[in-house]
């Protein structure tokens, strides 16, 4: 071969070479996958799926009961507050057991979820407590309120998680960590303040209405429903509210509340539950201020001879949920 091929030839090398390594570092196009020098992506290795261990068995329960706000004052399991036991089986529900102490059978389908259902009998002055339920309890992780037994009334039904409870190998069985169930006291003798009539111009002005809410003793409470104001007229010129305070949930503009006109009312309405779950529950714990503020804020603008009627009517639900009111009422004219 003459000395001038040669030389070309090495130069067709050099460059084929140049070629490849800028190829390989990825700045001509995509690599050029050559067997032995191009280096291959190692496989991502396939997760192998961590076992569930179910708890499957006889379980024996355990629950308790407590007073909200006294956690020194027990509350009996079966006489204050009913506790019974259900799994979700095939679209239905399966009573499994009742209280404290019972042996309920756990199946492997039930994946490690049982449900304990906590209602109080009807002679019982108590609301279930569901929020703190749900706090004290960490293998709670949700509740529902609905009639899971036909019977048309509705009880608190709590998921409960049993994952990895203690086995007793000398009983053969699983023993249940207690299950805390927490009661308010209902108050059945809670009073609103009464106010005098009150008197405004004839010209446009704000007025403060004070009312306030008082429970019979410490350590009650009371489920409130609904906060209804109603003005006897049906012009809506005369007033207007601004603000309303309901303990436990704060100053709520007036444009919060659903307003009705007729012909000689106007009504001002803003409601938190129509049943006991989801209610605004106010406390009195011992050494507390016993004074649930409800104070409103009105425009007011009268004419002459104007002497109308405004009441505050704050509805509760008593133990068993049924709708009970206290109401204020009193006339405004000109001054």
């Amino acid at each position: 071969m003459k000395q001038k091929d040669k030389s070309k030839l090495g130069w067709i090398v050099a460059i084929l070479i140049a070629a490849l390594f800028l190829n390989q570092m990825g700045y001509l196009g995509p690599k050029v996958n050559i067997p032995g020098l191009t280096q291959q992506p190692t496989p991502t290795p396939t997760p192998t799926p961590t076992p569930t261990t179910y708890t499957r068995g006889i379980v024996t329960t355990a629950t308790s009961g407590y007073d909200s706000l006294d956690v020194a004052q027990s509350r009996t399991v079966g006489t204050n507050v009913n506790v019974y036991w259900y799994a979700f089986r095939g679209g239905g529900w399966v009573l499994l057991g009742t209280g404290s102490g019972a042996d309920i059978n756990v199946e492997e389908r039930d994946n490690n979820i049982i449900y304990a259902v906590a209602s109080v009998p009807s002679n019982q002055l108590f609301y279930v407590d569901y929020a703190k339920i749900m706090q004290m309890n960490s293998r709670v992780q949700s509740v529902e309120f609905k009639d899971i037994d036909g019977d048309n009334v509705k009880e608190y039904v709590f998921r409960y998680n049993i994952a990895d409870i203690p086995f007793a190998s000398g009983t053969g069985k699983y023993t249940l960590p207690s299950f805390n169930v927490y009661l308010l006291t209902y108050d059945n003798s809670a009073s609103i303040n009464n106010l005098g009539n009150m008197t405004a111009g004839t010209s446009k002005i704000t007025k403060y209405v004070e009312w306030y809410v008082t429970l019979s003793a410490e350590k009650k409470a009371l489920a409130i429903s609904k906060v209804v104001l109603t003005v006897a007229t049906g012009d809506t010129s005369r007033f207007a509210l601004k603000k309303l305070n309901i303990p436990g949930i704060g100053y709520l503009d007036g444009s919060s509340f659903d307003q009705s006109v007729y012909s000689s009312e106007i009504r001002w309405t803003y409601t938190i539950s129509n049943q006991l779950y989801g209610a605004d529950y106010i406390k009195l714990p011992v050494n507390s201020l016993n004074k649930f503020e409800f104070t409103t804020t009105l425009e007011v603008d009268l004419e002459s001879g104007d002497n109308i009627l405004l009441t505050l009517t704050i509805y509760y639900l008593d133990n068993t949920g049924s709708q009970k009111s206290l109401t204020d009422n009193f006339y405004v004219a000109p001054s």
